[in-house]
C-alpha cells in the first residue's frame, strides 16, 4: 500500500536548479545535452529545445556551439529576429487561482471526486510508489497506447523508472487515491519560480470518478500559498494527444512566444510540403491565430488521459 503524507497548509517545495532539472530528466529517460551554458532536450532527431522552453534567449548566445547538423528552435529576446512561434502552455497568476472560476463541468467534475471519497496525498516512498503506481500506469498504457519509454509498461522498467525518479527528493508526487487504491498521480518539480508539470497518468477509474480534476486543483492550491512561485508550466501546446485541450479548459494559456527555427530553408519546404501539420507545429501559432482546439469542457473530458 501507498504511504499518504498529507502536505501541510504552509508546505514550501524545494526549488531546483535547472542543472538539477536537467539531471532529472536525464536520468528519468529525457535525451538533454549543455551547449556552453544552455541546456537543451531533444524532441526529435536533431531537433533540439531549450530544457526551459518558456524562456527567452539570445540569439547570438543560442548559435554558438550548435553543430551545423542540428536543427534548433527557441524563444528570442525582444527586437530579435524571428521566424517562428513557441506555444508553452501556462497557468498565470496562480496566487489568483480561485475553484469558482473554473468552468461548471470541471467543478463539477471536482465535486464529484469528493463525492466519491478520493483524497489527494504527496506520495514521498519510491517502493510503495513503484508497487501501487504500476497498475495505474498500465490502465493508463492500455487506453491511450502511450508509445514514450515502452519499458515503464514492464514492471522492471516501472521499477527502475520510479527510483530515478526518487533520487531527487525535490520532485512532487501527488496521488490521487480512492481509499488506499491509486487513481491517478501527478509528477511536477519547481525549477527556479516556475513550477513544472511533468507527467500525469490516469487510470480509468480515475476519468469516471473526476479525480483528475480534483489532483490538478490540489497541484493549483499548494501554488496558490507559494508566493516563490511565479506561474505553472505544462508542456508545449499539441505536444501531447489530449492533455493541452485538458490543460486549456482548466484555465491554462498558451502563450505565443516570437522564436528563430535553426532549420536548412530546403528542409523546412520539404516538410511544408510533405507533412503539414509538423510544418504548422514547427511554426506555431502567432497571437492572433485561433487555436485548432475545441473548448467544450465534454471532449476535453473525454480525451484527457
Amino acid at each position: 500500500m501507498a504511504t499518504l503524507v498529507m502536505p501541510e497548509p504552509n508546505a514550501r517545495w524545494s526549488s531546483m536548479t535547472i542543472d538539477r532539472y536537467a539531471a532529472l530528466e536525464w536520468a528519468t529517460g529525457v535525451k538533454v545535452v549543455k551547449i556552453g551554458d544552455l541546456w537543451w532536450q531533444q524532441v526529435r532527431p536533431f531537433f533540439y529545445r531549450p530544457l526551459l522552453p518558456f524562456k527567452k534567449y539570445d540569439l547570438q548566445r543560442t548559435t554558438d556551439g550548435f553543430s551545423r547538423i542540428a536543427t534548433f528552435q527557441h524563444a528570442v529576446e525582444g527586437g530579435q529576429s524571428r521566424n517562428s512561434y513557441l506555444n508553452p502552455l501556462v497557468f498565470e497568476e496562480p496566487r489568483a487561482y480561485d475553484m469558482k472560476k473554473l468552468p461548471y463541468n470541471v467543478q463539477k467534475h471536482i465535486k464529484k471526486a469528493l463525492k466519491n471519497n478520493v483524497t489527494v496525498s504527496r506520495i514521498v516512498d519510491e517502493k510503495e510508489f513503484s508497487e501501487s503506481a504500476y497498475p495505474c500506469y498500465l490502465s493508463f498504457y492500455e487506453r491511450t497506447k502511450y508509445a514514450f519509454a515502452a519499458s515503464r509498461r514492464h514492471k522492471n522498467g516501472f521499477s527502475r523508472w520510479s527510483h530515478a525518479l526518487f533520487q531527487f527528493p525535490e520532485t512532487v508526487v501527488l496521488g490521487a487515491f480512492a481509499g488506499r487504491d491509486l487513481l491517478s498521480f501527478e509528477i511536477g518539480c519547481l525549477v527556479e519560480d516556475t513550477f513544472i508539470l511533468r507527467t500525469l497518468v490516469n487510470s480509468d477509474k480515475a476519468l469516471k470518478l473526476g479525480a483528475s480534476d480534483l489532483l490538478l486543483h490540489s497541484y493549483r492550491i499548494s501554488v496558490r500559498e507559494q508566493p516563490n512561485i511565479r506561474t505553472i508550466y505544462e508542456g508545449m501546446l499539441g505536444q501531447r494527444s489530449g492533455i493541452s485541450e485538458f490543460y486549456l479548459v482548466r484555465g491554462a494559456r498558451a502563450l505565443a512566444l516570437p522564436a528563430f527555427l535553426h532549420m536548412h530553408p530546403a528542409l523546412l519546404w520539404l516538410i511544408r510540403r510533405t507533412n503539414k501539420n509538423t510544418y504548422e507545429r514547427l511554426i506555431g501559432l502567432g497571437n492572433d491565430s485561433p487555436l485548432s482546439y475545441s473548448s467544450r469542457p465534454s471532449d476535453h473530458r473525454q480525451k484527457a488521459s
